[in-house]
């Protein structure tokens, strides 16, 4: 029982966090564009990410990262609402099934998304240097190094942690199947 409560409150300091790190940085997204004058000097500078030879194609990365997060923000919470049937030792709770495949479905989202968008800002950024620079490298060797900068180990744990917690969901349903049949035959 210690277990679950000390699961139960690391995952409402992340929850918490999460929320007041979104704030923070939806706040300074929002004056760094649109109230830029606002900001110190060294802080004005990164509005300039918003006047570069990339145009509309600058804000795709920092919108993914928003939605992102948001759905990191919705998985935490989802794992917050299904732990709090463990504290009643209610285990094959049918929110806790549902509550677990929907947080494993954000995460496997989040990885794959995170490593499409990786793997398009670095396509588009290593042809805009090679048009730059005028240089032809070999094809197999430039996928190899795309591959290597698009899949990192933050999205592959994300993918991995999303399938645990389906296969978790999937264990919690067939148990609580199994409970259910139990008090049937009792």
């Amino acid at each position: 029982m210690k277990t679950i409560q000390l699961l139960r409150t690391l995952i409402n300091i992340l929850f918490y966090t999460l929320i007041a790190v979104f704030a923070i940085g939806f706040t300074f997204f929002i004056i760094l564009y649109f109230f830029p004058e606002s900001l110190s000097m060294p802080l004005r500078n990164f509005s300039m990410l918003f006047n570069q030879p990339f145009g509309w194609k600058i804000y795709l990365i920092p919108m993914l990262t928003m939605i992102n997060f948001t759905l990191l923000i919705i998985a935490v919470f989802l794992l917050k609402r299904g732990t709090t049937s463990f504290l009643k030792s209610d285990f094959y709770n049918e929110n806790v099934t549902t509550s677990f495949k929907k947080a494993g479905s954000i995460f496997i989202f989040i990885g794959v998304s995170t490593i499409i968008v990786q793997l398009f800002t670095v396509l588009y950024i290593q042809n805009f240097v090679y048009n730059m620079a005028q240089v032809g490298t070999n094809y197999l060797l430039s996928m190899l190094n795309i591959l290597a900068a698009a899949i990192d180990l933050k999205s592959t744990f994300s993918i991995i942690i999303g399938l645990f917690f389906l296969l978790f969901s999937k264990i919690f349903e067939h148990s609580r199947k199994l409970e259910q049949e139990n008090e049937l035959t009792i």
